[in-house]
């Protein structure tokens, strides 16, 4: 009893991190409409500068009140301010993507700030780091009780603060209506503000107390906090602060004990230990009923708001649609000719890079474009594609593309276990739910020897040749036009399903799954077939990925770039699959471009990679106004401007009112 007593009691730190996070989602969930997705990034920056400030000679104390007082909450403010403000409350994937777009660009752009530089974990804010006492027999260092007395003192504020009438009352009644609390006398926009103000606060707190005492400052561990924090969340349906920051606390204990008494050199340790929370979580999507309901809109003035803006059309005249129908292929294999004939290899390599991250791309056109579902998972689709293909090719002597199929199958059953506990779930909950899940991925596939081979993953070979094109050279034009034909074959089969009866009644349950239902729609079972097609398209496009660059490792599809790739889909377009191809091509052409770049201004491989996922991803914050993305919406620009000159050199009148519309 009293090694269970010390596990316990050396794990309330933790949970005490868990706590603030946990409070923090609540909290900007309830006051605003955002489920922060953004909340790790932020705790991490906070981290990062506080850790910076310290190393350059500010004092620790002011560094935190610096970073937590008043960096913060002005970010918070700037958040609500430019972007959060200007959508309409009842538009909650707009929201739900532009807190995707803070997860994504936020590290990168601190990476960008530190470069190649490690941040070494900074000493606790307050208070001395070395030992203050004991509990009984088990020690307490300055750290913890620095953890556990701000955590005390800002829960016993907010719960203060919450019971107020200047604050605490304007803010639950921001959670029911802000149109009625606007009606009440009150500018409900600083209130809301407010709770930013508060959150970002609260972000920040969390991860300069976390950091304290850590040997690096790393994103990844804060992801792990993310992820508890929202388990923490869950357990009051995201709607109770006492009890997510009760479920916080707690769970950081019970993990705490689970870690204290497995033993450290067997794999349920390094695998199903870390993956303590993410289990929780899990469960908790699946068998709480709060989250079958919680997109409804319980605010009594929902009728009142404006619709979200319908995705934009670009209509051509028929003779524009005929000459593209015509000059379509001849131009398709002028490009490619010009690309085997023309290009240096190091730039084929990248557009092979990009043709193979269009099909994993195409899969996110299926299934958020289309079904509407946010899938954070299909980077980890990719990897179990690529992992797949490499073990059925090396240790089984499976033809490279047999072995590829087979990638795409295996992954294809991973979509169907997803679908599993997606059926009853809509909007916000299937992106928790499919983070998670990514996670898991990272924790226990890749994370397992006899899946992903050594540390630095498993070799791919590329086919050797077919009718004598050599596909085996790493600047191998002929595998450029296998990726090609592979991808055009792909886009073929998503643009028949986008645009046949298929699409028409997965657009039908999107806008209503009951009254698809109603209207005979096989709803379940168009579910099912979607995320398992889709998970098979993304592990087809993760197969040809690691062939490209004859390596898979588990680094090379971990859990953060699934966010990143459908933050980048929906900046591009996700609802065609030209975005889809135009987002996978751009993010290879410009990766490659940026490392052409000054090492002081991000020209190296990493500086690169975070630029251009930067670049890439700023549309996610204009997706309320331009839900169909930004290649789309210079598309419809072009096109209407077409069909004006087109209508105007024919005298038929003006552009119809189609065509002028949203623009």
């Amino acid at each position: 009893m009293a090694e269970f007593f010390s596990f316990a009691l050396l794990s309330v730190p933790y949970g005490c991190a868990f706590s603030l996070v946990a409070v923090g989602l609540v909290l900007t969930y309830r006051a605003t409409g955002v489920f922060n997705f953004g909340f790790a990034a932020e705790a991490y920056a906070a981290a990062v500068t506080y850790a910076e400030l310290y190393q350059h000679g500010v004092n620790r104390s002011v560094a935190a009140i610096l970073v937590v007082l008043v960096f913060a909450p002005i970010f918070g403010a700037t958040l609500d301010f430019a972007f959060f403000s200007r959508v309409p409350p009842g538009n909650r994937t707009a929201k739900t993507v532009m807190a995707l777009g803070i997860m994504v660009i936020l590290p990168q752009l601190v990476l960008l700030g530190i470069g190649e530089n490690t941040v070494l974990g900074p000493p606790t804010p307050f208070g001395t780091q070395g030992l203050v006492g004991y509990v009984g027999s088990v020690p307490f260092d300055g750290q913890q009780v620095c953890q556990l007395a701000a955590t005390a003192v800002v829960l016993t504020v907010l719960a203060i603060a919450l019971r107020t009438r200047r604050f605490g009352l304007p803010v639950r009644a921001a959670v029911e209506s802000p149109k009625l609390l606007e009606l009440s006398g009150v500018d409900s926009r600083w209130v809301l503000r407010a709770a930013w103000m508060v959150s970002t606060a609260l972000a920040a707190l969390a991860g300069v107390l976390y950091s304290a005492g850590e040997a690096q400052v790393q994103y990844v561990d804060y992801n792990l906090v993310l992820v508890a924090a929202i388990a923490a969340a869950a357990l009051g349906g995201l709607r109770s602060l006492p009890l997510a920051a009760l479920g916080g606390i707690l769970l950081g204990v019970i993990w705490g004990v689970v870690q204290g008494y497995v033993p450290p050199d067997t794999v349920w340790f390094v695998a199903l230990v870390p993956s303590l929370p993410f289990f929780v979580l899990l469960l908790l999507l699946v068998f709480n009923p709060t989250f079958r309901h919680l997109e409804d809109s319980t605010d009594p003035m929902a009728a009142v708001e404006p619709p979200p803006p319908a995705p934009a059309l670009a209509r051509r005249p028929p003779v524009m649609d005929r000459t593209i129908r015509m000059l379509r292929w001849p131009l398709l294999g002028i490009a490619v000719v010009a690309v085997v004939v023309l290009v240096p290899h190091k730039w084929t390599n990248s557009l092979t890079a990009g043709a193979s991250l269009s099909i994993i791309f195409l899969s996110i056109t299926l299934l958020t474009g289309l079904a509407g579902q946010l899938s954070l998972a299909q980077a980890l689709f990719a990897g179990i594609g690529a992992f797949t293909t490499a073990q059925l090719s090396n240790n089984f002597g499976v033809p490279i593309l047999i072995a590829a199929l087979g990638g795409a199958l295996v992954a294809g059953v991973g979509g169907w276990l997803a679908a599993l506990p997606a059926l009853r779930l809509r909007g916000l909950p299937v992106a928790l739910l499919t983070l998670c899940l990514a996670l898991l991925g990272d924790n226990l596939l890749f994370n397992t020897s006899w899946i992903v081979g050594s540390s630095n993953g498993i070799n791919v070979a590329r086919p050797s040749s077919f009718f004598g094109v050599n596909f085996s050279s790493y600047d191998s034009e002929g595998f450029f036009v296998l990726c090609v034909v592979v991808m055009v074959a792909v886009a073929g089969v998503v643009n028949l399903l986008l645009h046949g009866t298929t699409g028409r009644a997965l657009t039908a349950v999107d806008a209503s799954p009951v009254g698809a239902a109603s209207g005979g729609v096989p709803v379940r079972r168009l579910t099912i077939s979607v995320f398992i097609l889709s998970a098979a398209i993304a592990g087809l496009g993760g197969a040809f990925y690691a062939m490209t660059y004859g390596n898979v490792d588990p680094t090379t599809f971990n859990s953060l770039y699934g966010p990143v790739f459908l933050v980048v889909v929906v900046t591009v377009g996700a609802s065609t699959v030209e975005g889809a191809i135009t987002a996978g091509m751009a993010y290879a052409l410009i990766n490659q471009a940026f490392t052409y770049l000054p090492v002081h201004v991000g020209g190296t491989q990493l500086g690169a990679a975070s630029l251009t996922i930067v670049l890439l991803s700023v549309g996610a914050f204009t997706y309320a106004s331009h839900p169909e993305g930004i290649f789309e919406y210079v598309k419809r620009r072009i096109a209407t401007t077409v069909f004006r000159a087109v209508e105007h050199h024919q005298h038929r009148g003006p552009v119809p009112a189609a065509v002028e519309e949203h623009v």
